[in-house]
């Protein structure tokens, strides 16, 4: 089946196949897609590297659609100090595990809401969701003597090293 213009940037009056383009379509698609999980693929593969330890995590994080709080790290000799900015995160909601795998995972929901009025008019809008920060620590990372404490939105764990 021939048609007129069927692709587009095609010259006028040149004929062309739709189902050779629908197939080239077709095969730059499975490019894009090859190229983009053989990508995540090859991050999984090289978790030697500091800066890809993380990356199944934040991959389950974002397919999930959980959030991600923003964390910040400080690395000493003698300590491990990570920071958590949790904004509108009640302390009774947040929970931090250890694993034997040498992770830490800061977790828990949060809830806030906020109402505006104008005239008669009020709105209030609700949100409602689950957070997840997991971080990978160091073999000489001591998580039996770990403390967490809160400073104002934020929650400050310090993990003594061995």
């Amino acid at each position: 089946m021939a048609t007129q213009n069927a692709v587009p940037g095609g010259s006028q009056g040149q004929q062309h196949d739709a189902g050779e383009a629908i197939a080239r379509s077709g095969e730059d698609m499975e490019a894009f897609f090859n190229g983009f999980f053989g990508s995540i693929e090859t991050l999984r593969q090289d978790t030697g590297r500091p800066e890809n330890q993380d990356v199944d995590s934040t991959i389950a994080s974002v397919s999930s659609g959980l959030w991600m709080p923003r964390t910040e790290r400080h690395e000493t000799d003698a300590q491990i100090v990570v920071v958590a900015h949790l904004p509108d995160v009640p302390r009774n909601q947040v929970h931090i595990d250890t694993d034997t795998r040498g992770r830490i995972k800061i977790y828990g929901e949060c809830s806030s809401s906020a109402v505006y009025q104008s005239g008669a008019d009020k709105v209030t809008e609700r949100q409602l969701g689950q957070f997840e920060k997991d971080l990978p620590l160091p073999p000489s990372a001591c998580v039996e003597r770990m403390t967490a404490i809160f400073h104002g939105s934020d929650v400050i764990i310090t993990i003594p090293k061995f």
